[in-house]
């Protein structure tokens, strides 16, 4: 049984849309997860920010810890209510960006609440809320980066092109994490979904990774320039049972493929530099193949070690080999799923 996800069939016209073009801001939309609800944040006419309901997927920027709606609004936790709104005069509280891929609100809080709303969504509050009946804990995941995170310069310059080849599964001796319970990790600031059945359509920024025999998926990190990326790093892929995931099960059908035709997942390093408009005929030649790594719910795997590039931005590719389909939304939460970099010791 094949698993094939060819994504100009899936609401093209929705990934056409996950994000505007832009070059300067560092611009993203957001999931809640962890309760019930979970889903992605939409935005109402008035700048409420909820789960749920027939309102468009949110857009956000930041800049300085303030951060705005995509109509330049303001966004802030109401000192009256406690909720999370996006308001021309709202006076912005400071958020920022954590290294788990979550938002933070006055530095260090990240649990939200989820609370009923009168159509069936959910409107977002801090825990400051006082009625909290019928609310759930959740907090907000970003994603879907058009610029690298934290307020580091946008993934948008090509890297020189290097010839194709196929590169050892490790290159030191270093110790290295095989998960990022140590808090020490780089999460993808860009993942973009490609497909040769729409080779000239960007799809954009995405939460989700589709690697199938028609789909091949682009990830960029970008790699702080001081320690503890300074010596050797790991590229890592996690998988855990689907049942542990915090972000909703994920698709995998592979078993068979991986066993009859030594299938896996390929990942390789690129010769340049990932962006929201790269399309499957515009992706970039191969710069260090790391082979196939085979997988199976339950385990992480080490795809390569190598000296960690410091203060760059790199792009991977994840394709398939013998037709092995995952589908996954990438999510460092508890029981992590997905494709990290870590550094060794």
């Amino acid at each position: 049984m094949k698993y094939i996800i060819p994504l100009a069939a899936i609401t093209s016209a929705a990934y056409a849309a996950v994000l505007p073009r832009q070059d300067t801001k560092c611009t993203f939309v957001m999931v809640g997860i962890g309760g019930s609800p979970s889903g992605e944040i939409v935005e109402t006419t008035i700048g409420e920010n909820r789960i749920g309901g027939s309102y468009p997927r949110a857009i956000y920027s930041i800049d300085a810890k303030v951060l705005t709606d995509a109509n330049g609004n303001n966004c802030s936790i109401s000192s009256s209510t406690a909720q999370f709104q996006c308001t021309s005069n709202s006076t912005a509280t400071l958020f920022t960006l954590g290294d788990n891929s979550n938002l933070l609100y006055d530095n260090t809080n990240e649990n939200f609440l989820a609370c009923p709303a009168d159509d069936g969504s959910f409107n977002i509050f801090s825990q400051a809320k006082k009625d909290t009946t019928g609310c759930q804990t959740i907090q907000l995941l970003y994603g879907g980066f058009s610029c690298a995170a934290l307020g580091r310069p946008s993934s948008s310059s090509a890297a020189p092109t290097a010839t194709s080849t196929t590169a050892p599964r490790s290159t030191s001796a270093a110790s290295c994490p095989t998960n990022i319970d140590s808090g020490s990790f780089q999460f993808p600031h860009l993942i973009v979904p490609t497909s040769p059945d729409a080779p000239d359509y960007a799809f954009g920024n995405s939460y989700t990774a589709h690697i199938t025999s028609t789909n091949t998926t682009l990830f960029n990190f970008d790699v702080p320039s001081d320690a503890p990326y300074t010596g050797t790093c790991a590229l890592i892929f996690l998988f855990p049972f689907a049942s542990a995931t915090q972000s909703g099960s994920y698709t995998f059908t592979g078993i068979e493929e991986e066993e009859g035709e030594d299938g896996g997942l390929d990942f390789a390093l690129l010769s340049g530099i990932a962006t929201a408009e790269t399309t499957y005929k515009s992706t970039s030649t191969v710069a260090t193949d790391y082979g196939t790594t085979k997988i199976l719910p339950g385990n992480n795997y080490t795809v390569a070690t190598f000296p960690c590039p410091a203060g760059e931005t790199v792009t991977y590719s994840g394709s398939s080999v013998g037709g092995v389909g995952l589908s996954y939304f990438e999510n460092s939460a508890p029981s992590a799923i997905g494709l990290y970099m870590v550094p060794c010791v």
